[in-house]
């Protein structure tokens, strides 16, 4: 199965503005293991960062036990997502470090690099923990993370990948593909492919890693031999994605922005400014200096059936006819909250083949000043198995 990658859109002014995208994605898959006692089920795993190398990643894990437990493993490998397998670490990962900030879970400690144990009274009710510090892999590719859970701590600290020992309750897999760049990861049994493009995409986005296809937008109006933000007008661009995934819960969407403080776009060489600021809920009218995205269905046809459904996420306030851009202050919530704001969904549902526009806006006035204006903005694509 593919995965097509993060999901990264550069936006620049200098009275002009860019919108650059390289894309990687951030997806959780869940693959089957072979059970001990019982499996845990709806269970994913979502990251802050799907970077290779990236540091100080947060790694929120949910499950929901069959029975009571004290405490589960988490054991991350390469090679296998089978319970009892030989584990192969994943070069340069590490948990070592690895902390956890959810209440009646914080005894944490790692067995080594690549495995880590959680203390905390679990019963067949949903866990969701919040794993920080933790190293991804130095290269891109799938990982996979086997859950256990055990009666005591003192049994989920004698865990190994070759022998569970004993106490041992409910177990699980769940793989995580990272990449830095556009390309394809293989999945096994589940899947998912989530891709953009600058043009239509066709089935199972066959032509968004075509050259020259790639997501690049110049917004802006043509001022004699440039391209520039105009006063008054406000200049658009729009982008192509699609998904496929045969996750049970379907898939989320959430769209990041870098410009911590902000949410909009910031000026270069003055990162406190924040002189082109969200459009919010409130749209973006000529005149305003604001940005903001429409979303609406793509109507080009991809040469498959595509089936499910792909939406704007309930409630999130984007829609087809007014430019949004959520945004707290603090960055308490919105784009710049630490796993994004809350986009696209598939309707908690399979998908296949679906397509949406995404159309982005930005308009200055006189006072605006002048400069280069950024923000590097990421969509995150988790599926729940």
């Amino acid at each position: 199965m593919k995965n097509v990658g993060v999901n990264s859109f550069k936006l620049l002014k200098n009275r002009t503005v860019f919108i650059i995208a390289a894309f990687a994605m951030v997806l959780s898959i869940i693959v089957p293991a072979i059970v001990q006692a019982a499996q845990v089920t709806e269970r994913s795993i979502a990251l802050s960062s799907s970077s290779a190398d990236a540091e100080n990643v947060s790694y929120v894990v949910k499950f929901t036990p069959a029975g009571n437990a004290a405490a589960f493993v988490i054991d991350f490998c390469t090679d296998s997502p089978l319970i009892e397998a030989a584990c192969a670490a994943p070069a340069g990962f590490d948990v070592t470090s690895a902390a956890s900030v959810t209440s009646g879970f914080t005894g944490v400690s790692d067995l080594d690099a690549n495995t880590v144990r959680v203390t905390g009274t679990m019963t067949n009710t949903p866990v969701e923990v919040e794993l920080t510090n933790i190293h991804n892999p130095t290269a891109a590719g799938t990982v996979y993370a086997r859950i256990v859970t055990y009666d005591t701590e003192l049994h989920a600290n004698a865990y190994t990948s070759a022998d569970l020992g004993t106490g041992d309750q409910d177990s699980g897999s769940v793989a995580i593909a990272i990449t830095n760049t556009i390309g394809v990861s293989g999945a096994v049994l589940e899947s998912m492919t989530f891709c953009a493009a600058k043009v239509s995409i066709t089935k199972d986005c066959a032509n968004a890693a075509t050259q020259g296809n790639a997501p690049v937008l110049r917004l802006g109006e043509t001022v004699g031999s440039v391209i520039a933000l105009v006063p008054g007008t406000v200049s658009t661009g729009s982008i192509y994605t699609q998904i496929s995934t045969n996750a049970v819960g379907g898939a989320v969407i959430s769209l990041k922005s870098s410009a911590a403080g902000c949410g909009g776009l910031v000026r270069a060489g003055d990162p406190a400014s924040c002189d082109i600021k969200p459009a919010l809920q409130t749209g973006v009218a000529g005149g305003e200096a604001k940005f903001g995205v429409l979303v609406a269905t793509d109507t080009d046809p991809t040469g498959a059936t595509p089936t499910g459904i792909f939406q704007v996420f309930p409630a999130s306030g984007y829609n087809d006819t007014t430019y949004a851009f959520n945004y707290a202050a603090l960055n308490a919530s919105g784009v710049t909250s630490t796993y994004g704001d809350q986009f696209l969904n598939t309707n908690g549902a399979p998908a296949n083949n679906k397509n949406l526009k995404l159309t982005f806006g930005v308009s200055v006035n006189n006072a605006t000043p002048a400069g280069l204006y950024s923000a590097d903005l990421g969509l995150i694509a988790t599926g729940k198995f």
